[in-house]
């Protein structure tokens, strides 16, 4: 037996290790687990705060002013260049955004692009639960 096989299977080291590496990202983490619907299939207010990453509102269209100046700041940005609600920054590109913070443009767009996707596959998904 070679030294680059694993001497209790007969595979390559490098084998196990990618093996291990997808059996760990198919393994639900609890934050995934944590965010069951309930029981009746009805998510309350409660229920869907669950979702939220920080103390924003989910949808970022639903941004205020100030909102958007927390978001902006905590992710290094300077909230002045940004007056303006969550509404104005769906009309923003990533040139928009890369003008505005030139070193963290393109990761607050990235970032805000997520968060308004994550916000439109939610409502499309409780006007689908709704129509049953």
């Amino acid at each position: 037996m070679s030294g680059s096989e694993d001497a209790s299977c007969g595979l390559s080291p490098k084998y196990i290790l990618v093996a291990r590496f997808s059996l760990m990202l198919k393994m639900p983490t609890q934050a995934r687990c944590d965010r069951v619907p309930p029981a009746d299939g009805v998510w309350g207010p409660m229920d869907l705060r669950v979702l939220q990453e920080d103390d924003l509102p989910l949808d970022p269209r639903s941004w205020c002013r100030a909102d958007v100046g927390v978001w902006v700041s905590r992710r290094g940005g300077l909230p002045e260049r940004f007056p303006m609600n969550g509404k104005a920054l769906c009309l923003m590109s990533k040139d928009m955004f890369a003008a505005r913070v030139p070193k963290a443009g393109e990761a607050l767009h990235q970032d805000f692009r997520r968060r308004l996707a994550k916000a439109l596959a939610l409502q499309e998904l409780l006007e689908k639960l709704q129509a049953k």
